[in-house]
Parts: structure tokens; C-alpha cells; sequence
């Protein structure tokens, strides 16, 4: 197994060229490839007309503990066009009921891969039989691999070469793992890029350092509580109540919605989900969005990066396909 797996990695590092170069967005055009140093809304399309999305994401298992508490956040909130929002689910095999993962697929959520028991891969074999393992799982209640786009890293660290070899080999379009603080003011927030060329560093783990033309990186900018900054709200000290729930949240979504209007990616683990405080706190933010916000979208992963290859203004957005019920 090692021969193989470092067999593998030498032919990939023969096929695919090095990403040590800028990235010149005239070479680099939606929808396939996006330079992660381009500040501007994709399309060029004006800050004003651009939709604010907002992501919700989870990582971990699914189970009869704590689906009721996820399924509780959405609750009856609606999107600009009346469709129910929804968000991802990025699943751990270990102790997950995978009639409850086909239940949230088949009410339009969206599943990804996160790990098998939260360990990390080291090796693109390692990564591979990880994101092969679970997807085996999907099929056998009955969801399509094909419709699974999307990967977070166990415990947030991003895998490098291996981890994107692993996605390549099943065919994932997008990882969202990669948090940074750096990249967490309004004036440094990044829209998601591809990693066809150069590619900024993250807070955990290390980025490719090959190119991989075509993959997306859905990135989470870090949230901040009394000057901390936290890559997770489970991971800011000192939160304790709903208010503060609702405000850590709100703080962040002011930087993305005053600035390049880049999408808002939230990472809730179990524990913050089954906390009354913090739920009830996620739930009124999620609510206020969309009562005080005319352009405000609560998408999945998926669904924020198809509008990114296919950006249309707010002027258009209520019909937007992939954004339908």
C-alpha cells in the first residue's frame, strides 16, 4: 500500500504543474476557474446588486440526538423567491443513521464527506478510501454519488495535494475547510476560488501546492467574540447566552454584507446546536436576516458556488434555477 500510494502521488506530481505563479484573472474565467485574489463580485457585477448568502453548515455524525436540534435552526424561515431554506451537512460515518442522512437529502438539504471517525488523512490513498467510504454509505440508502459535491476536512484541516488528489479520484467539486483569520476583516474577505493557481495559506493545515483546475474553495472566515477570533462558534470563550449568540453572528454578517457582499460560511457542531442559547440565538439571526434584509439568501454550499460560476444581479435572482424549491 505505501509503494502504491507513493507511486501515485509521484504521477500526479508529474501531470499536474506547479501553482507557484499569480493568478491573472484573464487567464482565469468563470465558471471553472476563479483567482482568489480578485476582490470584485464575480461577474462584475456592482456590490449593490449582489445577493448577500449566508451558508449554514454542520460537520459530524447525523443521529436521532441531534438531527431534531439542525432541523430546528432552518424552522419555517423562507428565502426571497418562498422556498424553504436549507443548508449542508458535511457527515462523519462514525455512529451516523443514514436513513436520517437520506431524509435531509430528500428534503432538499445537501449531504457532503467528513471523515469516518474524525481522524485525518495523511496519504492521497488515506483520503481517497476515506471519501470512497462514506459515499459507499450514501449509495446504500439510496443517494447518488453524483449529486454529493462537496468536502470539509476532518477537524478543519486542510489536506494539501492529498486531500485534493482524494477528490479528484471521487469526483468532488468543492472543499470548504479552510479558515483563516487573516481573511476575516471587510477589507480582506476573499470570495471562493479555484485551485488552478496560486492560493492563499490556511489557519489550519496547508493548502494544495499543485494545481487542480476546477475545484472550488468554499472558505470559512473566522468569527470574532470580545477581540478572539474563533473559527467556529463552538470555539469562541465566553458565549453564554442567546443575545450573544445573535450577536457573535451578526458582527460577522455586518463584514460581509457592508463589504464585497462574499459568503457568509457558518461551521455549527453538535454541541452548539443542541445548547438552547446558542440554537435559539442562530434561530433569530437566521430570522432577522431574512426580516430586515430584502437581499439576503440562506443557500447550501453548493448552491452559493453555482451562483458564483453563474452570477446574476438581484434583479434576477428570484428565478434563478438552482436556487428554486
Amino acid at each position: 500500500m505505501i509503494t502504491v500510494s507513493v507511486c501515485f502521488v509521484l504521477v500526479a506530481l508529474l501531470v499536474t504543474p506547479s501553482i507557484q505563479q499569480d493568478c491573472d484573472p484573464a487567464k482565469c474565467a468563470l465558471p471553472n476557474c476563479r483567482c482568489w485574489g480578485d476582490p470584485t463580485p464575480p461577474g462584475n457585477i456592482a456590490v449593490a446588486d449582489t445577493p448577500q448568502m449566508v451558508v449554514i453548515s454542520f460537520q459530524n455524525n447525523i443521529n436521532t440526538d441531534d438531527v431534531e436540534n439542525y432541523k430546528a435552526i432552518f424552522g419555517s424561515v423562507v428565502n426571497p423567491n418562498g422556498c424553504a431554506i436549507k443548508g449542508t451537512f458535511f457527515i462523519e460515518d462514525q455512529d451516523t443513521n443514514y436513513g436520517l442522512v437520506k431524509e435531509l437529502m430528500d428534503d432538499k438539504f445537501e449531504v457532503g464527506v467528513n471523515s469516518i471517525n474524525d481522524i485525518i488523512p495523511t496519504t492521497s490513498s488515506e483520503w481517497n478510501n476515506m471519501i470512497k467510504s462514506v459515499l459507499s454509505k450514501f449509495t446504500s440508502v439510496g443517494i447518488d454519488s453524483k449529486s454529493v459535491y462537496g468536502l470539509r476536512a476532518p477537524q478543519l484541516r486542510i489536506g494539501g495535494n492529498e486531500m485534493l488528489i482524494g477528490m479528484g479520484d471521487n469526483n468532488l467539486q468543492y472543499d470548504s475547510s479552510c479558515t483563516s483569520v487573516a481573511r476575516s476583516l471587510q477589507a480582506t474577505l476573499v470570495w471562493p476560488y479555484t485551485f488552478d493557481f496560486d492560493t492563499p495559506t490556511c489557519d489550519n493545515g496547508n493548502p494544495p501546492a499543485l494545481s487542480f483546475p476546477g475545484k472550488w474553495e468554499l472558505y470559512i472566515a473566522a468569527l470574532e467574540w470580545n477581540g478572539v477570533p474563533c473559527a467556529t462558534p463552538a470555539a469562541c470563550p465566553g458565549i453564554t447566552t442567546k443575545k450573544d449568540a445573535f450577536d457573535l453572528f451578526y458582527s460577522s454578517f455586518r463584514r460581509h454584507y457592508e463589504g464585497k457582499r462574499t459568503p457568509m460560511v457558518l461551521s455549527i457542531n453538535p454541541s452548539w446546536a443542541k445548547t438552547d442559547n446558542f440554537r435559539e440565538g442562530t434561530i433569530e439571526f437566521l430570522q432577522y436576516l431574512r426580516a430586515a434584509f430584502s437581499d439576503v439568501w440562506i443557500v447550501t454550499g453548493k448552491q452559493a458556488l453555482d451562483w458564483v460560476q453563474a452570477p446574476v444581479p438581484l434583479a434576477n435572482i428570484t428565478t434563478f434555477a438552482p436556487w428554486q424549491c
